[in-house]
């Protein structure tokens, strides 16, 4: 007997589902109650821009695929309208989700899973804060300069020391000869 459509298309959903959380290890779980399709898509082109996608879930499936694949922790974050946005670049994503959230007050962030922890609003919101990877990489290698070009010093005016003092004893040993 052949297997009913809604039934091989719940399936279908919740395969799709899992190959989702498989690829996209951090995500970060909304409730959109309350806003308009068009902010949706809006939420959704931002979301592309910050390399990452914002899909809208069924609770249900929601939870079985993260039962299938063993995450606790966030039936809490499962309630309402739920939309999720996988990402691989946590920190864009938290920036557009909260910018997003700071501009129409419906839209919620319920909490993250990054790293293979369970996050709460308030870590999503610091990752938000943080500046721009560039910025982050130039202030980490400025920091890793800063050692060398003191030790560059240093040797700089060991150096010259040396250099002063082989040309003082070459002074010396010339006056020496020319006296004796």
């Amino acid at each position: 007997m052949e297997e009913k459509f809604g039934i091989s298309t719940k399936k279908y959903m919740l395969e799709e589902l899992v190959k989702k959380f498989n690829s996209s290890p951090d995500f970060v779980i909304t409730n959109y109650k309350g806003l308009a399709s068009k902010d949706i898509e809006k939420l959704r082109k931002e979301m592309r821009k910050a390399s990452s996608e914002y899909f809208v879930v069924k609770n249900s499936m929601a939870k079985r695929a993260l039962t299938q694949l063993e995450l606790k922790g966030l039936e809490e974050s499962l309630k309402g309208a739920v939309g999720i946005g996988f990402t691989n670049n946590v920190i864009d994503t938290s920036k557009t989700l909260v910018d997003f959230a700071k501009s129409h007050a419906a839209f919620k962030i319920n909490g993250a899973f990054i790293d293979g922890k369970l996050e709460n609003v308030d870590r999503v919101k610091q990752l938000a804060a943080l500046p721009p990877r560039d910025v982050l990489l130039g202030l980490v290698l400025s920091y890793m300069q800063s050692p060398i070009k003191g030790f560059v010093g240093v040797l700089k005016n060991l150096l010259s020391g040396l250099a002063c003092a082989v040309n003082e004893i070459k002074k010396k040993r010339e006056g020496g000869e020319k006296n004796g």
